[in-house]
């Protein structure tokens, strides 16, 4: 037996890094978010791209699709191209499609939605409602019931997301 060459180091180090993301991250989130199925986020506040607080009980009626994110993070970037191109799809299916930021200034999301064209309604999050929720990896995907209960949280990138959104939702 010789000396493992340095690939496969590398590939060990990855594999144990998705199993301890998969154990000790995704698998408690996971739960939590199952636990606050059902939970009513009608009465929580998010800011509103002219700095006015919006309940989010003004988007009952219809299915509400919420896409937490933020300009620095790289995964929230990628999923952004997807996310716009289902977007119509979403709108002619009576869904409702917002990105809530994380923790960006306006500013910041301002010129970042120059060159990253996000045809949906942006707001803020001051912190309300990713507490609720228990947001605590972006991006994540909430989807908000006619009644403004939660019905699912999916945390992470995910490739699949246009079939979830198009298919599952």
């Amino acid at each position: 037996m010789g000396k493992p060459s340095f690939s496969k180091v590398i590939q060990g180090i990855l594999i144990g890094v998705i199993v301890y993301q998969i154990l000790f991250t995704w698998g408690p989130l996971w739960h939590s978010a199952t636990e606050l199925t059902g939970i009513d986020v009608s009465n929580i506040f998010i800011e509103n791209e002219h700095g006015i607080m919006i309940p989010l009980s003004d988007f009952q009626g219809e299915t509400l699709i919420i896409n937490f994110w933020a300009t620095w993070c790289l995964p929230c970037r990628a999923e952004i191209p997807m996310l716009r191109s289902i977007y119509p799809n979403l709108i002619e299916n009576n869904k409702q499609f917002i990105g809530v930021n994380q923790s960006d200034s306006w500013e910041t999301v301002r010129r970042f939605r120059k060159n990253t064209p996000m045809p949906y309604h942006l707001f803020r999050d001051l912190g309300a409602l990713s507490e609720k929720l228990n947001i605590r990896v972006i991006p994540a995907i909430v989807v908000i019931d006619k009644e403004s209960k939660v019905e699912s949280i999916t945390y992470g990138f995910r490739p699949w997301i246009q079939a979830y959104l198009l298919w599952w939702v």
